[in-house]
């Protein structure tokens, strides 16, 4: 009885704290979308053009601490290249699809990775604050030319994020933010911007 006094408390303050936890915390989720810019084995030469989309899942697990898992893309975009017509005033504009990315024989590139992130909210108002992540990532990316993969690298590496957020009461929230990514011999600098539901 001695023994089993102590085992009870303890389960009982587990209980109370989960159940204290549980009335405090938050789910929301969102996308962020955004222009990317990059470096490939120290070679940022064409480097700029990448469309990046960030889709995630955060739990506030404290009063401004959170985890986060989230799938993140991106794949390049592809430049306009626009010719005037003097004759008529008339512009002429058509896809550059052949432009080399990173001084390699490929045109096209494909990022897939998953995120787990813890993210750390500073308020300054009722409603704005500012935030900082800090992840890890297990990333797949491949470059290609017409469908056939020149090189690629897949493994684990690191995100971090910065920016500004703004929730309204009704759950809807946006935000703008930079982020780095490293991938590797592959890194991304990118500003994005974004909208989530929290519920």
């Amino acid at each position: 009885m001695k023994r089993l006094l102590p085992a009870l408390s303890l389960i009982s303050i587990a209980l109370f704290s989960t159940a204290a936890f549980s009335q405090e915390s938050k789910h929301s989720v969102g996308i962020n979308v955004g222009i990317a810019s990059g470096e490939y084995k120290n070679s940022s030469k064409d480097g700029d053009g990448f469309i990046q989309s960030y889709l995630y899942y955060n739990y506030q697990a404290f009063e401004h601490i959170s985890f986060e898992i989230a799938y993140s893309g991106a794949t390049e975009f592809d430049d306009w290249d626009c010719d005037e017509d003097e004759g008529d005033n008339s512009w002429t504009c058509s896809f550059n699809s052949n432009q080399n990315i990173f001084n390699l024989r490929a045109n096209e590139f494909e990022l897939n990775s998953a995120v787990i992130a813890i993210k750390g909210n500073l308020p300054i108002s009722k409603r704005n604050s500012l935030y900082g992540k800090i992840g890890a990532q297990y990333y797949d990316y491949d470059f290609s030319l017409n469908d056939y993969n020149i090189e690629g690298d897949n493994g684990v590496g690191t995100l971090l994020e910065a920016g500004w957020q703004y929730q309204w009461d009704m759950g809807i929230g946006m935000n703008a933010g930079l982020r780095y990514q490293d991938l590797g011999d592959l890194s991304f600098i990118s500003s994005n911007v974004g909208i989530s539901y929290l519920f």
